[in-house]
């Protein structure tokens, strides 16, 4: 499973939980149960003496009003329990709800050396955002490097079990997001993926596969291009920090 992570606002964390206070928790015990019944039981046959000029039965009733009124408190936690069952996992999905990061994706990260002071990086071209990306998929909570195999295999037209990936780091980052319009919080996921026989068409500086144009670029050539900087900066710097 994925090491999923969840970006949280402190204040509306403790929000929460002062909403969910009576709740959680909240389980009748059976010994709390027998000694509540008990307590009535010890109090209805118990004889009380005069103290101080107060007359026993004063002292046993009050005992037993103390002893109705404990009975009916566990009732009351029983009936909440049966009927209005918060656990533990309605807990933890309230929890997930306050979760700030709108979009969990996994960056590709497939390299070519060109010598031994320069690598490139393999990008494709978005269209919606107008701009040469590193490969992404969305992170799936089981399977997530098998998934991304698959998807790769799929697109690049070669048998999966050619496909090596392991995973490389990861990060919470706020950035614009050029589809919507606004800035969002991402959790990205980074995978170095490697091919046992890399296509013949990713020979060459630019190829399509799948009507999809891919670009081998360097990190300087990422950092020069104005388009990358501008809506992709912070993808090429986490890239470049784990490369």
């Amino acid at each position: 499973m994925v090491d999923m992570r969840l970006l949280i606002n402190k204040k509306d964390l403790a929000l929460l939980l002062e909403r969910k206070r009576d709740y959680i928790g909240n389980r009748v015990a059976a010994d709390t149960v027998i000694a509540g019944v008990s307590f009535l039981l010890s109090t209805l046959t118990a004889s009380y003496k005069d103290i101080f000029s107060i007359s026993g039965v004063i002292f046993k009733y009050s005992f037993c009003f103390i002893g109705v009124l404990y009975i009916l408190k566990i009732i009351k936690d029983l009936i909440r329990m049966y009927t209005d069952s918060y656990d533990h996992s309605r807990l933890m999905k309230d929890i997930e709800d306050l979760d700030m990061i709108q979009h969990k994706h996994s960056l590709i990260m497939i390299k070519k050396n060109i010598n031994q002071k320069e690598t490139q990086f393999l990008l494709y071209y978005d269209e919606k955002w107008d701009c040469k990306l590193f490969l992404n998929y969305k992170t799936t909570e089981r399977n997530n490097e098998q998934n991304i195999m698959s998807r790769i295999a799929e697109g690049f037209n070669v048998d999966v079990q050619t496909i090596n990936c392991r995973y490389v780091a990861s990060r919470v980052q706020e950035k614009y997001s050029v589809s919507h319009n606004e800035d969002r919080v991402y959790q990205h996921r980074l995978y170095e993926v490697s091919f046992d026989r890399i296509p013949e068409a990713a020979g060459n500086d630019d190829f399509i596969i799948n009507d999809r144009h891919y670009y081998w670029m360097s990190i300087s050539d990422m950092e020069k291009d104005a388009n990358i900087v501008q809506k992709n900066l912070e993808v090429v710097d986490f890239v470049k920090e784990n490369a």
